[in-house]
């Protein structure tokens, strides 16, 4: 009767279990069922409508959109971080170009104006190989190249692969130190947890502000206007699907490495209240890199360019002069 009874109690037990398991799944659908439909409602911008009046090349399969300004014998050209785009830069270029440079402010496939091709390659070494054959369409034969956190470990990326193109290196809160994620989170990572993210993130418009202001040291500078630059891109079509395959192309190098390796002048520039990548990281970059100068941007958070860009400018320039 006692071993009955223990049966009855064992197959209830593992009967409430699996109802449990039952909700959590049924709940989880649905929330993504919402999510999703929140979404495709958010994500309605054609890729085409983007392409008025902006400037495009077509490279590795994907059409780029760039800035360009100035018509000087050196070129800079500016690679965004995650998230971000050409528009980030955009109170720099104009004074870079001032100066005589011919600047190229860049949006990386997948983000910005440029084109979001699903199930395509969006690893860190394509994204590099996007920015050598842009200088190659362009007639670059050597530039300073300047990348902002993503944009940083992407630029170094490039040089380790073709250090012939590059006059100087510009660090600006740069990626690649920092400790990165455990691989099976991005594994891990599908549609539906990323449609839930996306929707979590960028569609609720309160939840993006708070997260973009804490990037930014000044948290009163992210208002509609900076929200509007930002946010614009991702309500473009399928926008996300690229940043599912975005997240998952982020694969591992030896950055530590290649900096060992740099023999050309190198800047690094980094917002000394950045609570994203730590100022410690810039100290790491500055002993790692021989030779290298460190600029600490006071009042300013991860992107110093944008909070700090008269600061910011006359380091860049003084530095290539």
């Amino acid at each position: 009767m006692d071993k009955r009874r223990k049966t009855k109690k064992r197959n209830i037990a593992v009967l409430a279990i699996l109802a449990f398991i039952a909700v959590l799944i049924i709940s989880f659908i649905s929330y993504w069922q919402f999510a999703l439909h929140e979404v495709n409602n958010f994500t309605t911008v054609d890729f085409s409508h983007l392409k008025a009046g902006r400037d495009y090349i077509t490279i590795r399969g994907a059409e780029i959109h760039y800035v360009r300004k100035g018509s000087g014998d050196k070129s800079i050209i500016l690679v965004h971080g995650i998230g971000g785009g050409a528009f980030t830069f955009r109170n720099n270029i104009d004074e870079l170009a001032d100066a005589g440079y011919s600047v190229f402010a860049i949006d990386l496939k997948g983000f910005g104006f440029s084109e979001k091709p699903i199930g395509s390659d969006y690893s860190h070494i394509e994204q590099a190989r996007i920015v050598i054959d842009f200088m190659e369409k362009n007639d670059i034969e050597k530039a300073t190249v300047a990348g902002h956190s993503m944009g940083g470990r992407i630029a170094l990326i490039c040089y380790d692969m073709y250090p012939e193109k590059f006059e100087n290196i510009i660090l600006i809160d740069s990626a690649g130190l920092e400790e990165a994620p455990p691989a099976l989170l991005s594994n891990l990572l599908i549609k539906p947890i990323m449609d839930i993210i996306y929707y979590n993130l960028f569609v609720k418009k309160d939840n993006f502000r708070g997260f973009l202001s804490s990037a930014f040291y000044y948290q009163g500078f992210v208002d509609d206007n900076v929200i509007g630059l930002y946010l614009e891109p991702f309500r473009v079509k399928d926008s996300n699907l690229a940043y599912l395959s975005i997240i998952k192309g982020n694969i591992e190098y030896d950055i530590e490495a290649v900096l060992k390796r740099i023999d050309i002048p190198v800047l690094i520039v980094w917002g000394q209240q950045d609570s994203w990548i730590s100022v410690e990281n810039a100290y790491r970059f500055n002993s790692l890199i021989k030779g290298s100068e460190l600029a600490l941007i006071q009042k300013a958070g991860h992107v110093p360019m944008e909070e700090q860009p008269e600061i910011v400018n006359e380091e860049i320039l003084r530095f290539l002069k």
